[in-house]
């Protein structure tokens, strides 16, 4: 497949969150983040901002889906919604490490 230099303003990928379950083990869930697709330039500029990891992911998520409330209803994607989502640590955690993987991480091979 070519590359092409013209590419979307967003894209979605994988996060996978390991929660802790009440065996000593952890509960594996999956939801799917768009992140907006940055330049090499606004990327620098976000690594050199000193911006906490929350902050960035407030910058770069501008969606989600599979991502549901109590009631398995799906959560629309709001301010309020993506504060509760970030203020939990192993979604910020996972988040961080999808949005990264996104930019540094070539695809495995199983």
């Amino acid at each position: 497949m070519a590359f092409k230099i013209a590419q979307t303003p967003s894209y979605k990928m994988p996060v996978k969150v390991a929660t802790p379950n009440g065996r000593g083990g952890f509960d594996i869930s999956e939801f799917k983040a768009e992140f907006k697709r940055l330049t090499f330039d606004e990327l620098t500029a976000l690594k050199d901002s000193g911006k906490t990891h929350k902050e960035a992911l407030v910058e770069v998520l501008v969606g989600y889906s599979d991502l549901t409330d109590e009631d398995d209803q799906p959560l629309d994607f709001n301010e309020a919604n993506v504060k509760a989502l970030l203020n939990i640590p192993q979604a910020l955690a996972a988040l961080v490490e999808a949005f990264w993987a996104s930019i540094y991480k070539a695809k495995e091979k199983n």
